[in-house]
Protein backbone atom coordinates (compact mmCIF):
# COMPACT_ATOMS: atom_id res chain seq x y z
CA UNK A 1 0.00 0.00 0.00
CA UNK A 2 1.48 3.32 -1.07
CA UNK A 3 1.07 6.20 1.35
CA UNK A 4 0.10 8.59 -1.46
CA UNK A 5 -3.10 6.63 -2.07
CA UNK A 6 -4.32 7.44 1.45
CA UNK A 7 -5.26 11.06 0.81
CA UNK A 8 -8.54 11.49 2.72
CA UNK A 9 -8.56 12.07 6.49
CA UNK A 10 -11.64 10.21 7.76
CA UNK A 11 -13.10 10.28 11.23
CA UNK A 12 -14.09 6.94 12.76
CA UNK A 13 -17.24 7.11 14.90
CA UNK A 14 -18.88 4.64 17.28
CA UNK A 15 -22.44 4.64 18.58
CA UNK A 16 -22.46 5.48 22.29
CA UNK A 17 -25.19 5.63 24.92
CA UNK A 18 -25.25 8.46 27.46
CA UNK A 19 -27.78 9.48 30.08
CA UNK A 20 -29.71 12.71 29.53
CA UNK A 21 -29.09 14.89 32.63
CA UNK A 22 -32.56 16.47 32.43
CA UNK A 23 -34.81 13.48 31.83
CA UNK A 24 -32.60 10.60 32.96
CA UNK A 25 -33.37 8.77 29.72
CA UNK A 26 -30.70 7.07 27.68
CA UNK A 27 -29.66 8.79 24.44
CA UNK A 28 -27.73 7.17 21.59
CA UNK A 29 -25.26 9.39 19.78
CA UNK A 30 -22.18 9.02 17.57
CA UNK A 31 -18.79 9.83 19.13
CA UNK A 32 -15.41 10.12 17.42
CA UNK A 33 -12.98 7.33 18.35
CA UNK A 34 -10.15 8.22 15.98
CA UNK A 35 -8.99 9.47 12.62
CA UNK A 36 -7.15 7.68 9.82
CA UNK A 37 -5.83 8.49 6.37
CA UNK A 38 -7.76 6.48 3.79
CA UNK A 39 -8.57 6.11 0.13
CA UNK A 40 -12.24 6.32 -0.88
CA UNK A 41 -13.39 4.91 -4.20
CA UNK A 42 -16.92 4.48 -5.55
CA UNK A 43 -17.23 0.96 -6.94
CA UNK A 44 -20.93 0.23 -7.42
CA UNK A 45 -24.09 2.25 -7.82
CA UNK A 46 -27.74 1.56 -8.51
CA UNK A 47 -31.15 3.18 -8.49
CA UNK A 48 -34.32 1.45 -7.37
CA UNK A 49 -37.94 2.21 -6.56
CA UNK A 50 -38.98 2.02 -2.88
CA UNK A 51 -41.97 3.60 -1.15
CA UNK A 52 -43.06 5.08 -4.50
CA UNK A 53 -39.86 7.12 -4.78
CA UNK A 54 -36.62 6.63 -6.65
CA UNK A 55 -33.77 5.73 -4.32
CA UNK A 56 -30.04 5.63 -5.07
CA UNK A 57 -27.43 3.45 -3.46
CA UNK A 58 -23.66 3.65 -3.94
CA UNK A 59 -21.07 1.27 -2.55
CA UNK A 60 -17.64 2.64 -1.70
CA UNK A 61 -14.36 0.87 -1.06
CA UNK A 62 -12.41 2.54 1.74
CA UNK A 63 -8.83 1.37 2.34
CA UNK A 64 -6.90 2.33 5.47
CA UNK A 65 -4.13 1.04 7.67
CA UNK A 66 -5.04 -1.87 9.95
CA UNK A 67 -6.90 -1.02 13.18
CA UNK A 68 -7.80 -3.88 15.52
CA UNK A 69 -10.58 -1.87 17.20
CA UNK A 70 -12.66 -1.24 14.06
CA UNK A 71 -15.93 -3.16 13.60
CA UNK A 72 -19.02 -3.07 11.39
CA UNK A 73 -21.14 -1.21 13.97
CA UNK A 74 -19.03 1.93 13.44
CA UNK A 75 -19.23 4.54 10.70
CA UNK A 76 -16.86 6.90 8.90
CA UNK A 77 -17.26 10.61 8.22
CA UNK A 78 -15.44 12.64 5.60
CA UNK A 79 -16.32 16.28 4.81
CA UNK A 80 -19.86 15.92 6.18
CA UNK A 81 -20.56 12.68 4.28
CA UNK A 82 -21.25 9.67 6.52
CA UNK A 83 -20.38 6.14 5.43
CA UNK A 84 -22.00 3.10 7.03
CA UNK A 85 -19.57 0.17 7.23
CA UNK A 86 -21.17 -2.89 5.64
CA UNK A 87 -18.18 -5.26 5.67
CA UNK A 88 -14.55 -5.30 6.78
CA UNK A 89 -12.10 -7.29 4.68
CA UNK A 90 -8.70 -7.52 6.43
CA UNK A 91 -5.58 -8.74 4.69
CA UNK A 92 -3.67 -11.72 6.12
CA UNK A 93 -0.64 -9.65 7.08
CA UNK A 94 -2.74 -7.11 9.05
CA UNK A 95 -1.31 -4.13 7.22
CA UNK A 96 -4.54 -2.69 5.85
CA UNK A 97 -8.30 -2.91 6.00
CA UNK A 98 -10.68 -2.80 3.07
CA UNK A 99 -14.09 -1.51 4.11
CA UNK A 100 -17.20 -1.83 1.99
CA UNK A 101 -19.40 1.16 2.86
CA UNK A 102 -22.62 2.89 1.82
CA UNK A 103 -23.49 6.56 2.19
CA UNK A 104 -25.93 7.12 5.04
CA UNK A 105 -29.06 9.15 4.36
Amino acid sequence: MRTGELRYRVEIQALTTVQDPETGGMIEDWAAVGEEWASIEGIHGREFLAASATQAETTFRVVMRHRPDLDATMRLEYEGERYQIKAILPDKRRRRLVLMCEVMA
